[in-house]
């Protein structure tokens, strides 16, 4: 495993068809060291999003990436704006900057600027445990979730999402997308070590999401209301955590 950082880590919003040459490749050779896929493969499905973060080091080495996609879905009655992410890497030194979590709290505030009354989701699907593992860290309120039964509104939420992206690759009975075939993550970037599953969120991963591992299955976790994320500001060698409620 390697080391932890305490190093600044600066993050970049940018469209996704401005990404240079250079920076194609510089997020293949981060990408690949954590998940197994073909270049092309990778490429077509990023560029298919609007917007990608970029996390850069003081040193200026692309040390994480989250692909952005903010819009609007209209459900019974309801307008709302969704947050989905995809195509999380970040390099494990770096894993402890709660980059995801600046991330969306920058995407929330811009999205909440542009339409002040709309209810915001945070929507992902997932392979990791990892990943999965800042719902109950983050959030108050997150589906599906370990010990309660997603309310009925949230799970046609989530289907109807689901349904819009995925197609028919979306197993609505077990809540799942069917794998690829093309993707999948390396043996060791989240393997789940059997210490792990004390933990009921993880246990719960794990039960619910068999398979994930080769890359099938990846489960949806959301819609998670964006106005209760943490987020963790770092102040030298100890994180403060803050809790923003907006409206």
């Amino acid at each position: 495993m390697a080391a932890r950082t305490q190093e600044r880590v600066d993050i970049r919003v940018l469209p996704v068809a401005a990404l240079t040459a250079k920076e194609w490749d510089e997020i293949w050779e981060l990408t690949q060291i954590y998940v197994e896929t073909q270049r092309p493969y990778y490429e077509t499905k990023l560029r298919a999003f609007p917007e990608a973060a970029l996390f850069r080091n003081r040193g200026g080495a692309l040390v994480g990436i989250v692909a952005l996609d903010v819009y609007r879905a209209d459900f019974r009655s309801e307008t709302s704006t969704i947050l989905f992410t995809s195509s999380v890497v970040i390099d494990e030194p770096y894993r402890r900057h709660n980059l995801i979590q600046r991330t969306g709290f920058e995407v929330f505030l811009r999205a909440r600027l542009r339409h002040p009354f709309r209810p915001i989701y945070w929507f992902f699907d997932t392979f990791s445990y990892k990943s999965y593992g800042l719902l109950p860290r983050n959030f108050v309120e997150f589906w599906p979730r370990y010990g309660r039964p997603t309310p009925e509104r949230q799970a046609a939420l989530i289907d109807h999402l689901a349904q819009k992206r995925y197609g028919t690759a979306w197993r609505p009975e077990q809540g799942i997308v069917e794998r690829s075939g093309e993707k999948k993550l390396k043996p060791a970037t989240a393997a789940v070590e059997p210490k792990l599953l004390v933990d009921p969120n993880i246990r719960f991963f794990v039960t619910t999401n068999p398979g994930h591992q080769e890359g099938g299955h990846a489960r949806m976790f959301v819609p998670a209301h964006a106005e209760e994320l943490v987020v963790r500001r770092q102040q030298g060698d100890s994180p403060q955590i803050s809790v923003l409620t907006l409206s």
